[in-house]
């Protein structure tokens, strides 16, 4: 069952059956951890509900060209994955499964990107086991079946990358046009950072390796492709906006980088234990992988570290920190464990021909039962954390036992396929675990009781709070009482909208206009509601620690 597994010393028909066997079961697992009960959870504010409610407003106002939020001008990134949501809406319906769709339809190709790569490098078996662990990775399953723009770049970017260097290493001048114009979609998915971290991997590259790199890389129809593409949207929208240049290039890209202004600030180490986490449970066995000295005849290796290090120092020096940041770097860094685990298994050699696997391996089981044995019988100082985890139940014992089983089982049987199944099984429990953190962080039935209870002439207003989701799901617009907020470029660009109060008593007159009005608002900010208007109050929903408010005056 597991031949194809072995490197390619079979005959070329039985080459061939392996391959199709590998892609079958690659397909199957895709297919299962990013599709299975895709649109159970609720969407999450405020990424998913924002990208969300940005697409339903794109196919809303029939405006592919200026996404709107709230429907005001929200420039802060490009649009592509709205055009593809948007899509996704108008075939689906306004569904949970439909506004993750693309999102799932990235980290499939994803996967099948890796096993691509990796058999051009070393074979099928390498490819394979590569997208395996690719597959089965903690934080590539999570951010497969989460709505956000990063796993769309990560493809984009990744197969960018990949493609140009297998037309500078391999001198096959003809994937550059397929290069650029995977660059070109990447620029589209989050902005111009594709276009820098492309340049600075390939350029650190060919330094190291003393090869040359302008030349190789210039290609004047593959280049003019790359701006074809990527240029229009951004010409059109400073053709409309003047401004946008200024907010997109220095607020919302070098200013992130490079300035305190924004939220996100960690210290520069923080992706060491974010990139082991988003590994998991691969990421015990990376420092080993790392460290391998096989032969790297072709340079691949060299170029897979360059790859992974060169977005993990960019990102660690920028002043803004997310842990979505560094998804691109899983690709090259499952590709480096997956050659090194399955060269251990050439001539039948067991997975503890390698003393420094059989003490990772004893390090990750050693680690996993001492978390099991803590969850299990806690000692006081951590009993709170757990509780805060209460949500993941079952699934987060289950996870502890299955991390810790996995080792284990590895370190009896010695074989390749122990260490896969465990992570396969590992992947089965995290759409589990997504849909019980949903459940704390989804405005969906506070939406849908907006929206079940809304009467013509009704007006939604957030008292210094907004959520996306609330609107995804209502349907409304927020009216808002003026405070800073990711609206305030669009306002600018629109002012006349009517959406917003410059003070308490503007917005007390606005809803003396209306028979009924809701209120968003923190539920420590109710006391004060009450004291500026007087009329009856109706509870209707409660989402963490907001409450929607029913209003109607004498």
């Amino acid at each position: 069952m597991w031949n194809f597994l072995t490197p390619e010393r079979q005959n070329s028909d039985q080459a061939r059956t392996g391959h199709r066997l590998g892609f079958l079961l690659l397909a199957l697992a895709g297919l299962g951890l990013f599709f299975f009960r895709l649109g159970t959870p609720g969407l999450m504010d405020p990424d998913e509900g924002r990208y969300a409610e940005i697409a339903r407003e794109m196919w809303v106002l029939r405006d592919w060209l200026i996404p709107h939020l709230n429907f005001l001008p929200y420039l802060e990134k490009p649009p592509l994955v709205y055009w593809l949501t948007a899509l996704s809406f108008g075939a689906w319906g306004c569904t949970e499964w439909a506004a993750r769709l693309p999102v799932a339809l990235s980290a499939l190709g994803g996967i099948f990107g890796a096993y691509w790569l990796g058999r051009a490098f070393w074979g099928a078996g390498p490819g394979l086991v590569s997208a395996l662990i690719l597959t089965t990775s903690l934080g590539y399953v999570v951010l497969g079946r989460v709505l956000t723009l990063d796993m769309t770049l990560a493809l984009f970017l990744n197969l960018g990358i990949g493609l140009g260097y297998l037309a500078l290493s391999r001198e096959r001048r003809e994937l550059l046009p397929w290069a650029y114009l995977a660059l070109a979609l990447a620029v589209l998915s989050k902005g111009p950072v594709a276009l820098v971290l492309a340049g600075l991997i390939w350029g650190v590259w060919a330094l190291i390796a003393r090869r040359p790199l302008i030349r190789p890389l210039w290609h004047p129809g593959g280049l003019l492709l790359l701006a074809l593409v990527s240029l229009p949207w951004f010409v059109w929208v400073a053709w409309q906006y003047p401004d946008f240049l200024r907010f997109f290039v220095w607020e919302q890209h070098f200013g992130r980088f490079l300035t305190a202004s924004f939220h996100h600030q960690q210290p520069v180490y923080y992706y060491l234990p974010v990139l082991f986490g988003l590994l998991l449970p691969w990421g015990w066995l990376l420092p080993w992988a790392l460290g391998s000295r096989r032969p790297d005849p072709q340079g691949d290796r060299l170029f897979l570290w360059v790859w992974a290090g060169v977005i993990l120092l960019f990102f660690s020096l920028s002043r803004g920190k997310l842990a979505p940041y560094i998804l691109p770097a899983l690709l090259p860094l499952a590709l480096l464990l997956g050659e090194a685990l399955h060269g251990l298994t050439e001539s039948g050699r067991h997975l503890w021909a390698s003393r420094g696997l059989t003490l990772s391996l004893a390090v990750w089981a050693l680690t996993a039962w001492v978390l099991v044995g803590l969850y299990f019988r806690p000692p006081a100082f951590l009993a709170p954390e757990w509780a805060r985890l209460a949500p993941l139940s079952p699934y987060l014992p289950l996870g502890l036992i299955i991390l810790a089983l996995t080792p284990t089982a590895a370190l009896i049987w010695r074989r390749l396929t122990v260490l896969l199944l465990g992570a396969l099984l590992f992947g089965t429990l995290l759409p589990g675990g997504i849909e019980g953190i949903s459940q704390r962080r989804s405005p969906r039935e506070m939406g849908l009781a907006l929206k079940s209870h809304w009467q013509p002439g009704a007006a939604l207003i957030g008292l210094q709070l907004y959520s996306q989701g609330v609107s995804f799901y209502s349907g409304q617009v927020f009216h808002l009482l003026d405070f800073p907020s990711e609206l305030d470029f669009g306002r600018r660009l629109d002012p006349g909208t009517g959406l917003f109060f410059a003070d308490p008593a503007a917005m007390t007159a606005f809803v003396h206009s209306r028979a009924l009005t809701f209120f968003f608002l923190k539920d420590k900010a109710f006391p004060r509601l009450q004291g500026l208007l007087a009329g009856n109050f109706q509870t209707l929903a409660r989402y963490k620690d907001c409450l929607l408010v029913a209003y109607k005056g004498k």
